[in-house]
């Protein structure tokens, strides 16, 4: 992994490692404000991810105690947990937008046997089988990866502007792979930082979480996000993962084409068949084999199947065919 490093408009990228993830890093982002560093995400809370943050503030010449704020890009663990770290040493304000702010509560507060017994009811819902279930009891820790100690303590809306030194930082609310997420646009440089909304290499996670279905289209969501960033005069993409974009109106193109044809191939494979969220899943194509996938990674496939399903609901391609538990749904012709 490359160290912290200057990148150019005045951009500092520090590399928060991931432990035992593929990810292997979250790439965090720090900039000059009036009172000391505004930084873009804050890494995973492991001491291997905060002996990384030191090492890299340090690497470009600062400390935590530098730091005035954190601005997150949205609620999920590689994201937002050293925010607790961070405030702790240094006082520094954390901030997410409200959408977001509302889920990390929910899943801050919902620990051990409460906190399981949703996930196998949820799955229950979705059709999971018995077997499925018990898989997932077996392999999750019992505790959702979200400490309250990195809760936000100030709400972003879109189209504020963060302050830095000289310059502004501003909010653009792009929900999609989160309720709540956003990207943050230095508009004297034409550089987003676009977290996991666009990413040059991986296709963002975009789900529903609770089934059958969720009054929320998640994946309509992240196509106007995506219809948004394409609008932006932006000449530089700066994820928090993997390499910077080479054109992200270019890639948001890209990851629409993907999910339309995602959408395609699921709508072809409901056939004259009833299914449940759990069979849309099984339906869809992965990486490998559904009965080849993890028992965490099929609970991730589950929620992204069930927002295709949504959005094909949404369109009147799909329809919910009964009231019983598990719910069934079928194509409409």
């Amino acid at each position: 992994m490359n160290g912290a490093a200057a990148i150019g408009d005045g951009i500092f990228q520090i590399p928060v490692p991931i432990t035992d993830n593929p990810l292997g890093a979250t790439l965090v982002y720090a900039m000059e404000s009036p009172n000391g560093l505004i930084l873009v995400d804050a890494g995973w809370d492991d001491d291997n991810g905060w002996q990384g943050l030191n090492a890299g503030l340090a690497e470009i010449g600062h400390s935590v105690t530098d730091i005035e704020g954190v601005v997150v890009t949205h609620f999920h663990p590689d994201h937002t947990g050293l925010c607790g770290r961070v405030r702790e040493a240094s006082g520094a304000w954390i901030a997410m937008h409200e959408d977001d702010h509302d889920l990390f509560n929910k899943m801050a507060s919902s620990k051990g046997e409460e906190w399981m017994a949703y996930q196998l009811s949820n799955m229950a819902k979705a059709g999971a089988p018995e077997a499925d279930r018990e898989a997932f009891r077996q392999a999750a820790d019992g505790n959702p990866p979200t400490s309250a100690d990195s809760a936000p303590d100030r709400i972003l809306s879109d189209n504020e502007i963060i302050s830095l030194t000289g310059r502004g930082l501003r909010v653009v609310y792009t929900p999609g792979h989160t309720p709540g997420h956003v990207c943050f646009y230095l508009d004297d440089a034409n550089v987003m930082f676009t977290g996991d909304h666009v990413l040059q290499k991986t296709t963002p996670h975009v789900g529903n979480f609770t089934y059958p279905l969720e009054e929320r289209d998640a994946l309509a969501d992240f196509f106007a996000s995506l219809r948004r960033v394409q609008t932006m005069d932006i000449t530089r993409g700066l994820g928090a993962h993997g390499i910077p974009i080479d054109s992200v109106g270019g890639r948001a193109g890209e990851l629409i084409e993907h999910h339309e044809e995602r959408l395609d191939h699921l709508l072809e494979a409901f056939g004259d068949q009833k299914l449940t969220v759990w069979d849309v899943a099984a339906h869809m194509k992965w990486y490998k084999p559904w009965s080849d996938i993890s028992p965490m990674g099929k609970t991730m496939a589950l929620s992204e199947g069930a927002a295709h399903l949504r959005h094909l609901v949404a369109r009147e391609q799909v329809t919910q065919v009964s009231d019983t538990e598990p719910a069934l749904f079928a194509r409409t012709y």
